[in-house]
């Protein structure tokens, strides 16, 4: 009864079930926002926004630094924009190291080698292509992750540095959000749901839902 009475003031905290091997955390790489926001160098940043506020908003859920899912209980998701592109490294392992004997790392990254309108699925142990956020996470994880390249061109006359801090204009804007993001929630909804289907069966029954979380 008493246990009762203090669980009535006091909720207990829903707490994500680890016990269950979580497959996919998903990451985004870029600089701090809001002072960077929209620029080229945060499209990876840009896509986590529209997965959580758009394209994933009715099943996902915020618990401290992180967003699961009520719809794919192997899934975490983080937004890195807590410091500079250049030294994501530290940040992207401190976060992802307490699942990293149960998940595999996808970062999403904006990529200069393909043009704005592409994006490409690249396997662990493909190159940075020069790209330093994904240099500062392999000097911490050896390149043992996935990444989602998402074209962002390379600029004819402007130096690079000055254009990947520069703003999509309306017209590239309206290519992202109707051509690449919808394509890239694609790959990752075919991703997460193959390898739950995979940790489901591996386990010989459903993944539970964390403590407090109805079956939708």
């Amino acid at each position: 009864m008493l246990r009762g009475l203090i669980n009535a003031y006091w909720p207990v905290k829903a707490v994500p079930d680890l016990s269950f091997t979580r497959g996919i955390f998903i990451c985004s790489i870029g600089n701090p926002e809001p002072e960077y926001k929209d620029t080229r160098h945060n499209v990876g940043h840009k896509v986590m926004d529209q997965l959580i506020h758009m394209y994933w908003k009715e099943h996902l859920y915020k618990q401290e630094n992180y967003y699961y899912s009520r719809k794919y209980p192997n899934l975490v998701l983080f937004k890195s924009d807590s410091t500079l592109m250049n030294l994501q490294g530290k940040i992207v392992w401190k976060h992802f190291q307490q699942f990293r004997k149960q998940s595999n790392l996808i970062v999403l990254h904006d990529d200069l080698e393909r043009n704005l309108g592409k994006f490409q699925v690249r396997k662990p142990g493909t190159s940075s292509r020069g790209h330093n956020g994904l240099k500062s996470i392999d000097e911490v994880y050896k390149n043992k992750y996935e990444k989602i390249a998402i074209g962002i061109g390379r600029p004819s006359s402007k130096s690079v540095t000055n254009y990947v801090l520069s703003k999509f204009d309306a017209k590239e804007q309206e290519i992202l959000d109707f051509e690449v993001i919808p394509k890239v929630v694609k790959e990752l909804e075919c991703k997460i749901e193959a390898d739950l289907r995979r940790l489901r069966s591996s386990k010989g029954k459903e993944a539970p839902l964390p403590v407090g979380i109805k079956k939708v």
